[in-house]
């Protein structure tokens, strides 16, 4: 890769861990940041991934918070809650704004220049 790319990955489970073996695998990033709530689970997915440096990368790939995503390039938000049995689309759709504001607002402080994908 000839430029340094960050890449954040806000919510690590199936959708965001998706997104980051894709841009690990096919070395669009020189670094991935993961961001999850549970910060044990981001620490060992970004294990699992740097494991499989010997096939290809060079990509670093570590878990952080929304802080460490400070100047990235891109951010992948995959962020979000479960629909419980017998809820409804709309009311999952609220419950997952709340999720969604909580997330964004801290873009503008520390990486604003980002162009955001959201997963929905």
């Amino acid at each position: 890769m000839d430029c340094y790319r960050k890449i954040g990955i806000v919510g690590c489970g199936h959708v965001g861990m998706a997104a980051a073996s894709s841009l690990f695998l096919e070395g669009l990033a020189s670094e991935i940041i993961l961001v999850d709530k549970d910060k044990k689970r981001a620490e060992g997915e970004a294990m699992d991934l740097m494991h499989g440096q010997a096939y290809g990368s060079r990509c670093q790939v570590r878990a952080g918070e929304i802080s460490d995503l400070e100047n990235a390039s891109y951010v992948v938000i995959s962020a979000g809650v479960s629909q419980k049995p017998g809820e409804s689309r709309v009311d999952l759709l609220n419950r997952n704004i709340t999720v969604f504001k909580s997330i964004v607002s801290e873009f503008d402080k520390y990486c604003p220049d980002a162009i955001l994908i959201i997963a929905t």
